[in-house]
């Protein structure tokens, strides 16, 4: 069984109510007496969601059918994940499945008919296909790259107000780096202000606690990467033997826009990091029908080495009925040589 031409096989996450599989089918031994679909998607199976008896025949299968049958909702499904479809088919000779063979020890088939020489052979077989489903580009509503914020030299060092390990509110020194920042208005092009604080984290260092001064703050560093995502400054922190949390102001989702994000980028530097050492990220929401905690990241230990030297980003992915966000990040870390560089922050919003 094949497809007169391949259907469309990746679908946006903000159209599945709308978008369809839609294609030809073409019986191209001509003795097929039937033909028909089971879905695969993790580890839910359905099965027989479509049954073909007449050929050629026009297939027009919505995706919104496809995860009713797996009893699934669009908020069930991930970005870059994959649904799997294997085709049946019915003919004079017997069963055929499109998937693969299975043999086990005894050289006794536990999966299909069809081999994968086969597959090739016929590039748009209908017998086994996957469809994926990616985020379509957003538009910003707010967000910051630090570009807007003054920086000194790149050995500046911020020195702290209070005692080395006191958890309270960090204040801008008279010369950068600076821990703060006050927007200069609410327009689209206009950076986000951000607030940072100190908060003492017990056991993270065997040697010291807290810092008196250290490089935190915005820079404009190149020494472990070539570019930053966006622009040419990042908020960054090392050595701070307890962890900076950054709070950004608020930002409000326009009225009537029901699929909004944020996201932000988070370089980790290539070093080894400790139990306690990593990052934080969530943002306090409000919905129609109240306020909650949106959980974005919680990346500690070898997690963070498995992602270490490397810009590496942390995205919520549309949501919707999101009214308003407030983006919190709590970077922390020992005595080590552990670094961390935030850049790109971004709320954003469906371009239609």
């Amino acid at each position: 069984m094949s497809f007169e031409q391949t259907p469309e096989l990746s679908y946006s996450v903000l159209s599945l109510d709308s978008d369809a599989i839609t294609a030809t089918l073409i019986d191209s031994n001509g003795n097929a007496i039937s033909y028909s679909l089971s879905v695969t998607y993790g580890d839910i199976t359905a099965e027989d969601i479509v049954t073909v008896t007449e050929f050629p025949y026009e297939l027009e299968l919505p995706i919104a059918t496809v995860l009713d049958a797996l009893g699934l909702t669009e908020e069930d499904i991930e970005l870059g994940s994959t649904m799997s479809f294997i085709g049946t088919v019915t003919s004079p000779e017997g069963t055929f499945s499109g998937a693969s063979p299975d043999y086990n020890d005894n050289n006794e088939n536990e999966g299909g008919d069809t081999t994968d020489r086969a597959k090739l052979y016929f590039p748009n077989q209908a017998m086994d296909f996957s469809i994926s489903f990616f985020q379509p580009a957003g538009k910003k509503i707010r967000g910051t790259s630090f570009e807007e914020v003054p920086i000194g030299a790149e050995d500046d060092t911020y020195d702290r107000n209070g005692s080395n390990d006191e958890t309270l509110d960090l204040i801008n020194g008279v010369l950068p780096p600076y821990v703060d920042y006050s927007a200069l208005g609410s327009g689209v092009d206009d950076e986000l202000g951000f607030d940072s604080e100190y908060l003492a984290i017990t056991d993270i260092s065997s040697s010291s606690l807290g810092f008196s001064e250290e490089r935190i703050g915005v820079y404009s560093l190149f020494e472990d990467y070539e570019a930053y995502p966006d622009g040419v400054k990042g908020f960054h922190s090392e050595d701070a033997d307890g962890a900076i949390r950054i709070t950004f102001d608020t930002v409000q989702v326009p009225e009537g826009q029901e699929n909004s994000g944020v996201s932000f980028q988070v370089f980790f530097g290539d070093t080894g990091w400790e139990e306690l050492d990593g990052l934080h990220a969530y943002a306090n929401i409000t919905t129609d029908t109240g306020t909650d905690v949106l959980e974005l990241a919680s990346i500690y230990s070898d997690d963070v080495e498995a992602v270490a030297g490397q810009w590496y980003e942390i995205n919520s992915g549309y949501l919707k009925g999101v009214r308003s966000y407030q983006l919190v990040i709590q970077i922390q870390s020992g005595a080590t040589a552990e670094s961390f560089d935030i850049d790109n922050v971004v709320v954003y919003e469906s371009e239609d």
